[in-house]
């Protein structure tokens, strides 16, 4: 009886297997590290081109900050500007207010009253006069009613007093001056003006 030693033959099988194994495991590990290779890669050219465009960015940011110092100036000029024309607005507005205030109170003043002084303390007029009698003085308060700039005056001093040997009625009357109609009757008043020069 022949007898054969089968142990080398497994031996041998044994390091073929763990042959193919080893390489299929460096095989893995070589592919998984070039698949991470390509990863690393592709995010470090990513990486580089977001930082370059920063660079670029922040280096055009600093080439716009003296454009952007000047649009600001501009802004502040153009700020002030069209507040001194909000001025010159109003001003040109109401410039003919004084005009209009007068025109209204002697149109409105009765025959027997007259005025001594009137004085325009900003959005306030203070009419101070002397009247035949008391009749008059009321007569004259509700003429202002009819006006558009002192319809709310208050009667705030009344008083006799003797003027070469007649007795008169003093008063004093606070006018607060309400603008908000004058643009309106100003441009009506100044339109036949207006009409009249293109004629």
């Amino acid at each position: 009886m022949i007898q054969i030693n089968l142990l080398p033959i497994r031996a041998e099988r044994r390091k073929e297997f763990i042959r193919k194994q080893l390489s299929i495991a460096a095989l893995t590990l070589l592919f998984t590290v070039a698949v991470m290779g390509l990863f690393f890669y592709r995010i470090q050219t990513q990486y580089n081109k977001t930082k370059s465009t920063l660079a670029r960015t922040n280096k055009q940011i600093k080439q716009l900050e003296p454009i952007i110092k000047k649009i600001d100036q501009y802004k502040k000029q153009k700020d002030e500007v069209s507040k001194k024309i909000a001025v010159i607005i109003d001003l040109d507005r109401y410039r003919l207010a004084p005009v209009v205030t007068l025109s209204d109170l002697n149109r409105l003043r009765p025959e027997k009253l007259w005025f001594t002084s009137l004085k325009e303390n900003g959005q306030h007029l203070t009419i101070s006069g002397v009247a035949i009698d008391n009749e008059t003085i009321v007569n004259f308060l509700n003429n202002l009613k009819q006006s558009a700039t002192l319809k709310n005056s208050d009667l705030i001093l009344l008083r006799s007093q003797t003027i070469q040997e007649l007795q008169l009625k003093e008063f004093t009357i606070n006018c607060p001056l309400d603008l908000t109609s004058l643009p309106k009757l100003l441009e009506t008043t100044e339109a036949p003006s207006k009409e009249e020069q293109n004629g």
